[in-house]
């Protein structure tokens, strides 16, 4: 019999130590035996392979369930492999466990603190569930693992990741030096592209984005020379930008009071003549802080020359002939400007010429918006487009402008007798500035006058103007006139609009059975899409009354008949505030918690959890980093919206309030007051509550003018129905006073 070569290999390999002289092919096989049966722990490894496998196999068919409780299995039989952890990650994630994806990570860095990898997914789970600190410790873990130095690639994606949670939370000098290191990495694109294909100009491009970051982040910090040269070395990285940086240079410059450097800069910019005016803006104000005032007009003169086109140009040029007194000239420009190209621009900075002018000037801008609306409102033809275009650029001008605003609002009501012979769209614009800039008297007379002359058309509209200022003045009397008399004679506005504003009104004025009479008529007139509006608005005024027990069981009734999630979201917030109003503290947080699990990303619920359990000074950490989230959720949220500005980029007052209580509850009085002055002075900051909490800081700090002050003003908004009177507060804070005087 021949034996094959292959064979003959094999059978040695199993014989081992035999001796050729012993060996005889035709002997079969025998089973290696060990010496010593295999451990427990051996076995359970053995299993943990198999399990492995079979985890693998249904992963790739796809059966991602099965896979995972295969890979599960396999962990537990070997709990020291990370590798067996690390394989559950990706399916967590993608069935959306994130909680269970972060405890693997955690369990994975555990076994392999060296997985720097593992730590970067870790940081990104933190992040999205907005847990800054904890993000940031886990990328810092994964900076400090050895093997993270023969990866450049990781090291620098990680770094950026770090500058970034350091700016989010407003840590802009860690931020800079974390992204500093980044670009140290990018300096050397030969590093990184030897771990994979990575174009040089693709590195040395973002190395260039990324000096200028840093440079923006420097200046943050207040760390100028370390800006200055962050953004000389991406000029030098990218010289397609040394203008625009030059720029930039100058503003820092300016900054740190290097006037002479600053116009340097600046000049090399305007150099390349810029269509926007801030550099020239930055110039002239440059001149002004170097006493070289007389030189700015006739330099503006020049160069407005030079760039005919460039409207903005000459209409910073005639606010600097305004500046130097020379309103004639000024004058001209504004008015052929407005002329030829309209523009809210153009017409405040005439209007801003007209108003220095007293009164007199005032009643000049009333007539000429009084002349274009009425042009607009012609009835005998279609309008032309060029009055439309003056009276929205008009429109735009005031309304943008509070103070001319104000004014133009106090010399119409002033001159009482001539509001007759003003147009009706120019009564209800006086009407909606008054309302924007918190005239309520004024605002409720020009929407009276505009009710004497309403149509089917805008009756709606100056109604629900009309209602929502007597509202915030809190004119709960004259609402429940206006509502009443509505429904008798309103022509074409909705009978619902009336029920609601009464039944608020009512039970503003303690008629709670009356309120609630006006809430059942909406509700028996309403369409199944405004039902539910008016059974919360019945649930509300029972909480007011303190008829808890009956409130309670009414919206108890709802949410068990309600399947849609985004309503039975509302009305658990509702059940929540009415716990919290029974001062039923545990029962308010567990409605709120159920909130939560529905809605994690609730900006409102996690704020309110987190106040609930500050208040009650338990849970401290984890309150302050739910109120830290709903801030973020909060920003985030705004800046979603496509008619978002800048200008709109306000927080929450009343979440800025929580974080300021947690800090102080947490010991933190510097930080707490930081916030709470914050809050006080944000558009919706006249809050009691705000400043009750604002005088314990200032008391807390020996500051015992302020916090007296503080109290006080607490008192006065609970006093003016800011918001409804908590007695026990409200003897708490006259405790306080009376303390304070002692």
């Amino acid at each position: 019999m021949r034996v094959s070569f292959l064979t003959a290999i094999a059978t040695l390999a199993v014989a081992g130590s035999i001796s050729a002289q012993d060996l005889r092919v035709d002997e079969p096989l025998k089973v290696l035996v060990p010496k010593s049966p295999p451990t427990r722990q051996e076995l359970e490894r053995r299993d943990s392979l198999h399990k492995y496998v079979e985890g693998l196999r249904l992963e790739r068919a796809e059966q991602f369930k099965d896979a995972l409780r295969a890979y599960e299995e396999a962990a537990r039989l070997d709990p020291n492999a990370p590798a067996l952890v690390r394989v559950q990650i990706p399916i967590l994630i993608g069935m959306d466990r994130l909680g269970d994806a972060q405890n693997a990570c955690t369990k994975v860095v555990a076994l392999d603190p060296g997985d720097f990898k593992t730590w970067f997914l870790l940081a990104k789970l933190h992040k999205s569930s907005i847990r800054y600190a904890d993000a940031i410790a886990a990328l810092e873990s994964g900076l400090n693992a050895a093997a993270i130095k023969d990866h450049p690639e990781a090291a620098q994606a990680l770094y950026f990741e770090l500058g970034s949670l350091f700016e989010n939370t407003e840590k802009f000098g860690p931020a800079a030096d974390a992204f500093n290191k980044a670009a140290e990495i990018l300096e050397h694109p030969d590093l990184i592209m030897a771990k994979g294909n990575f174009p040089r100009a693709m590195i040395l491009a973002r190395a260039a984005d990324t000096y200028e970051k840093i440079g923006q982040l420097y200046n943050k910090a207040k760390r100028h020379d370390d800006a200055i040269a962050a953004f000389v070395k991406a000029q030098k990285h990218s010289p397609e930008r040394t203008a625009p940086l030059d720029y930039v240079i100058a503003q820092i410059c300016v900054e740190q009071g290097s006037l002479k450097r600053a116009l340097t800069h600046v000049d090399a910019y305007l150099h390349t003549r810029p269509l926007s005016v801030d550099p020239y803006e930055t110039k002239i104000d440059i001149l002004r802080r170097l006493k070289q005032n007389a030189d700015i007009v006739p330099w503006i003169e020049t160069a407005a020359a030079r760039e005919g086109h460039n409207n903005a140009l000459q209409l910073l040029l005639a606010r600097e002939y305004a500046v130097a007194k020379q309103e004639k000239k000024a004058e001209a420009i504004y008015k052929r400007l407005a002329e030829d190209s309209p523009s809210a621009d153009a017409y405040r900075g005439l209007f801003h010429l007209y108003k220095g002018e007293g009164a007199a000037g005032m009643t000049r801008i009333l007539g000429m918006l009084d002349k274009v609306m009425d042009k607009a409102a012609n009835n005998d033809g279609p309008v032309p487009l060029g009055t439309v275009v003056h009276a929205k650029a008009m429109i735009s001008a005031l309304r943008d402008d509070a103070e001319l605003a104000t004014k133009l609002v106090e010399i119409a009501f002033k001159q009482k007798a001539d509001q007759k012979e003003l147009k009706f769209d120019t009564v209800y614009f006086l009407a909606i500035l008054a309302d924007r800039q918190r005239k309520t008297e004024e605002a409720e007379r020009f929407y009276r006058q505009c009710l004497k002359s309403a149509t089917p058309g805008n009756e709606a509209l100056i109604y629900t103007g009309l209602l929502r200022v007597l509202g915030k003045a809190r004119k709960h009397e004259t609402i429940v006139e206006i509502c009443t008399q509505g429904l008798k004679t309103a022509q074409a506005t909705n009978s619902l609009l009336f029920y609601n504003d009464i039944a608020r009104a009512l039970a503003g004025l303690h008629r709670y059975d009356e309120a609630l009479k006006h809430a059942d008529r909406g509700d028996a007139q309403a369409g199944d899409d405004n039902k539910l509006v008016f059974k919360l608005l019945r649930i509300r005024i029972l909480a007011m009354a303190e008829r808890f027990d009956n409130a309670e069981t009414e919206c108890k009734a709802l949410i068990k008949g309600n399947e849609k999630p985004s309503e039975v979201i509302e009305l658990r917030y509702l059940l929540s505030n009415i716990y919290s109003s029974a001062k039923h503290s545990a029962k308010s947080e567990e409605q709120l918690q159920m909130i939560l699990k529905m809605d994690p990303h609730n900006a409102t619920v996690n704020n309110d959890l987190g106040y609930s359990w500050a208040d009650q000074g338990k849970n401290l950490q984890s309150a302050e980093e739910m109120i830290r989230r709903a801030i973020e959720l909060d920003r985030l949220q705004r800046r979603r919206n496509p008619n978002f500005s800048s200008a709109d980029d306000k927080d929450n007052a009343a979440y800025v309030d929580s974080l300021g209580w947690v800090l102080y509850r947490r010991g933190q009085i510097a930080e707490a007051r930081k916030e709470l002055e914050r809050a006080a002075a944000l558009d919706d900051g006249e809050d009691p509550v705000i400043y009750d909490h604002l005088g314990d800081v200032y008391q807390r700090l020996q500051m015992r003018p302020e916090a007296s002050r503080a109290w006080q003003r607490a008192l006065a908004l609970y006093n003016n129905g800011i918001r409804k009177k908590d007695d026990e507060r409200v003897r708490d804070i006259q405790r306080k006073l009376e303390q304070v005087k002692q």
